[in-house]
């Protein structure tokens, strides 16, 4: 009752979002030098961007860097003052932070990431050089979450834009809402809660959110144009020689790390990219809203200053990609995210009650399960990563884990410890009971007390399966780099229902059988 209700009332509230804020016209006001200034700026097709513009107390004296800083979902202008202030006056960079139209006092509807927003993007820079003192071959764009997502649309759209930070973007928006065709429990809510007041939705975007949050539509923003975002502006970015740095974490519970992680090496121009553990935007935040020292923004403020500055501050010679570790510990380095994995061990999974890994795979085995919900929750949205980043990711007695609603296998200790880094895989033979069919994959780092840590998890759906017939079913679960301490040990839970993340499209209480043949791949080395 509690879900339907909550389910009702986001939908209410994503469906009158369309009809929340009108823009007024604002009087022409002046830019003056070191401090910030808001005023409005025409997008593209007449629409008016509501920005806030910080400059260097000498803008009149030269021609100045620009960097545009679009807004993250359901914040105004002023998100990233703090990284602006530290551009203007650090750098020299004009920032003109803006809000995406549709959102706060910007005009028009919400994008969602679309040709209009890479418009309105393009119509700024025009508007900076006509209007402020702008050096026109010197232009960036940097952004956080949804801020950043707008930045690699518009680099990948405008070539005049010479580098690029994107810190924790949604690299595929309509998988990061329905991850493997499974709409996420939180999610859509969160995000039609996040904009409800702030943002004019059109009735399409309206339609296709409470098809996701109502219905369980996994493939509900599959055609958007923002769809595979990532992707779709690699080839672009690489033709335009794009510097660009991206930032991500580990544990991201809103929009997942795996299109940064796996689309990085397709780069071929100057590239960065640093991941840490942590929620969305945990990790980068502080760098960003209020300028506080960072890993991150630190980095990206360099970033910028050699890439479109010029400046000799040694950022092109540091390593390519930086991991600190998802587990916690000193960071590591890479030429490339290929040189960071590991090479992957298949090993044999035994039937769940026996609940080994790594038995002869000609081992034949069949066994039902029944579908409900356990302890095995792959994550809490924005406690479990925000916890990971300071090295105190939840644990669960896995010992406590019900064996009949759960398959939990087991691998052997690695006695001089190990590092888990890649994507694992799943390859299991499953007979549904129902043409629809969801189960989800945790991997944990067992210690010795039978105390078990998420270290990455996936979920995968099907729909018009064959009931009763066996389906082989194979799913990568979310990248990682974990240590894992002597002593310590892989264990792998597989169920059919995780509600605090997702979404289940297998019906509670009905039989799934698991069966032979049935295989983990772990990249680990150890």
């Amino acid at each position: 009752m509690a879900t339907r209700l909550s389910n009702a009332l986001a939908a209410l509230l994503l469906a009158v979002g369309g009809a929340a804020l009108g823009v007024g016209d604002a009087a022409a006001v002046p830019i003056p030098g070191g401090q910030a200034t808001t005023m409005f700026i025409p997008g593209a097709d007449g629409v008016s961007l509501n920005a806030v513009i910080t400059a260097p107390a000498d803008l009149a004296v030269h021609r100045n860097p620009l960097v545009l800083q679009p807004s993250g979902w359901g914040m105004p202008a002023m998100g990233s003052l703090g990284s602006a202030y530290r551009l203007s006056t650090g750098e020299s960079f004009v920032s003109i932070e803006y809000t995406a139209r549709g959102m706060y006092l910007s005009g028009g509807e919400v994008d969602l990431l679309g040709d209009r927003d890479a418009a309105d993007a393009s119509a700024v820079i025009d508007w900076a050089i006509a209007n402020l003192n702008v050096d026109p071959d010197r232009i960036a764009i940097a952004g956080g979450s949804y801020g950043a997502g707008m930045a690699i649309l518009a680099a990948a759209h405008d070539p005049r834009i010479k580098a690029l930070v994107a810190d924790s973007p949604p690299g595929d928006p309509a998988e990061a809402l329905a991850p493997n065709g499974t709409p996420k429990t939180g999610g859509p809510i969160a995000l039609a809660l996040a904009g409800v007041s702030t943002n004019r939705f059109s009735a399409e975007l309206v339609r296709r959110g409470l098809d996701t949050i109502l219905r369980g539509n996994g493939q509900a923003f599959d055609t958007l144009a923002s769809a595979r975002l990532l992707a779709r502006a690699v080839p672009r970015l690489n033709a335009n020689g794009t510097a660009v740095f991206l930032a991500h974490d580990w544990q991201d519970s809103l929009l997942p790390v795996d299109p940064a992680y796996s689309l990085f090496d397709e780069l071929t121009g100057p590239k960065k990219l640093f991941l840490q553990p942590g929620d969305h935007s945990t990790g980068g935040g502080a760098g960003q809203i209020v300028g506080l020292p960072n890993p991150i923004w630190d980095r990206a403020i360099r970033w910028l200053d050699h890439y479109v500055n010029g400046a000799e501050n040694g950022i092109d010679a540091e390593p390519v990609v930086t991991f600190e570790p998802a587990s916690t510990g000193p960071y590591v380095t890479f030429d490339s995210v290929a040189q960071a994995r590991q090479a992957a061990r298949t090993l044999a999974l035994s039937a769940p009650a026996t609940g080994v890994m790594g038995v002869d795979p000609g081992e034949t085995w069949s066994q039902p399960l029944v579908s409900g919900p356990t302890s095995a929750v792959a994550a809490v949205p924005y406690l479990t990563g925000t916890l990971a980043q300071f090295g105190l990711s939840p644990a669960i007695a896995l010992d406590g884990v019900d064996r009949n609603l759960a398959g939990v296998w087991r691998g052997a200790p690695f006695e001089q410890g190990a590092v888990v880094s890649g994507r694992p895989r799943l390859n299991l033979t499953v007979a549904p009971a129902t043409a629809d069919l969801t189960l989800i994959g945790i991997l944990y780092d067992e210690g010795p007390d039978g105390m078990g840590r998420a270290i990455t998890y996936w979920p995968l759906t099907r729909h018009g399966l064959t009931p009763s017939d066996p389906v082989a079913l194979s799913w990568e679960l979310e990248p990682t780099y974990w240590n894992l301490a002597p002593g310590h040990r892989l264990t792998l839970t597989v169920t059919s229902q995780d509600p605090v993340p997702f979404q289940s499209s297998t019906p509670m209480g009905s039989t799934v059988v698991f069966a032979s043949p049935a295989t983990v791949e772990l990249p680990v080395t150890g």
